[in-house]
């Protein structure tokens, strides 16, 4: 297996693990760190292509977090 396979691979698997909530953390680990640019780098990746994965990612990551539920605060009625 080449370097090149490996990073692939290595940068498919996170992907994949943003997905995963028990392996989500390690996942925007790898890509918030310098992991990311080493491997993208060995896989022959330009700097648009690691954007536009990075940004896939960060989509995936936004979109995975689970959202606040609004309420509604209503003012307290004041006696008179």
């Amino acid at each position: 297996m080449s370097a090149k396979t490996l990073a692939e691979a290595i940068m498919l698997q996170t992907m994949e693990d943003l997905w995963d909530k028990n392996e989500r953390a390690d996942a925007v680990r790898f890509f918030d760190g310098e992991g990311f640019s080493a491997c993208a780098e060995i896989a022959g990746m330009n700097f648009f292509e690691q954007i536009r994965l990075y940004n896939m990612a960060n989509k995936m990551i936004i979109r995975e977090r689970p959202e606040k539920k609004k309420t509604k605060k209503f003012l307290s009625p004041v006696a008179a």
